[in-house]
């Protein structure tokens, strides 16, 4: 990972809880900025390739699809959480779009019930920030003399339209995904399903099956930024009173020092850990312990529907992994 850039995508993280805090807007709150600054800014190869404008456009529409949803689909959980996933996907494929954490945008403001148009507003500053800081890391990195990743313009897909081994890919996503979400719809645990984990879920079922093989550090990462991200909180912020600020810095640089230490980024750890900071004080406890039953639950799958995918090994040159720091 590129070391010095992990201050920068910290910081970003702390302006955003700290002017939540300032506001009195919880709806300033994006999760899973910190995985894209960690994508975009901080891994040697970003495992969504495209333009600035994909980092900046594609989160923004997804979160103003969720608000959407939200306030002109009140349906059951079950049915926003399907089609956000389905407009989301098809956003993404008619964009010519791989950042995949878009999806997240969407079905955050489900999970959570925000009606608020701060919510994309912020998305919007927060995911041009990171397209700005982008483009003038790479120009930096160029001027050093450093090799860049090459950036493509077409994302997960060369073309608007999906072939059929697309399609199927794509199909199975959708049914794991409402498996799962069935499942933590009846049983009442949310957070089975909490957004980061379905981006999770997609990176684990990459084509190409660069982290098949390391599904197991991918469900301890998740697990432990869950625990690590609700136990920081507490402390910081709900026994000694601290701005909440803290304990997201904290819970950052925690996250940061378990993809050091595992040698293996994997950005929707990083959101997992963010996420109990808005959320209701009496579901913290649960948090974890739904967030570990999700990750299990969508590795299997990955494994199960995905192992032997002909589509991957046609793609398998094509896309990028999350790899070892």
């Amino acid at each position: 990972m590129k070391i010095r850039y992990e201050l920068p995508a910290i910081l970003l993280v702390v302006a955003m809880f700290a002017v939540a805090d300032f506001t009195g807007q919880k709806e300033i709150i994006f999760p899973e900025i910190a995985a894209l600054a960690l994508g975009a800014w901080v891994m040697e190869k970003s495992p969504w390739p495209g333009t600035d404008l994909h980092f900046w456009i594609s989160p923004t529409r997804a979160a103003l699809t969720g608000i959407l949803i939200v306030r002109f689909f009140p349906y059951t959980p079950f049915f926003m959480i399907t089609a956000a996933f389905c407009l989301v996907a098809l956003q993404l494929k008619l964009a010519r779009s791989a950042v995949l954490p878009s999806i997240s945008g969407a079905i955050l403001p489900i999970i959570t019930q925000s009606h608020s148009w701060y919510y994309p507003l912020s998305v919007c500053a927060l995911t041009g920030t990171i397209a700005m800081g982008r483009r003038a890391m790479n120009r930096f990195d160029t001027a050093k003399g450093q090799t860049l990743a090459p950036a493509s313009t077409s994302g997960h897909a060369k073309t608007a339209s999906w072939t059929p081994q697309e399609a199927a890919h794509w199909g199975k996503l959708l049914a794991g995904v409402t498996l799962v979400t069935a499942a933590a719809v009846g049983l009442n645990v949310t957070f089975m399903v909490a957004p980061p984990l379905i981006v999770a879920f997609l990176e684990l079922s990459k084509p190409g099956g660069v982290l098949r093989d390391k599904a197991g550090k991918a469900l301890i990462l998740l697990a432990l930024a869950a625990f690590s991200g609700v136990s920081w909180l507490l402390l910081i912020h709900t026994v000694f009173h601290l701005p909440a600020w803290i304990s997201a810095c904290v819970s950052t640089l925690t996250v940061f020092l378990l993809y050091h230490a595992l040698r293996m980024p994997f950005p929707p750890a990083v959101a997992i850990a963010l996420l109990p900071t808005i959320l209701p004080e009496n579901m913290l406890l649960w948090y974890p312990l739904q967030v570990v039953a999700g990750s299990a639950a969508f590795v299997a799958l990955s494994k199960v529907c995905f192992g032997n995918d002909g589509y991957a090994s046609e793609r398998a040159k094509e896309q990028p992994g999350i790899e070892g720091a």
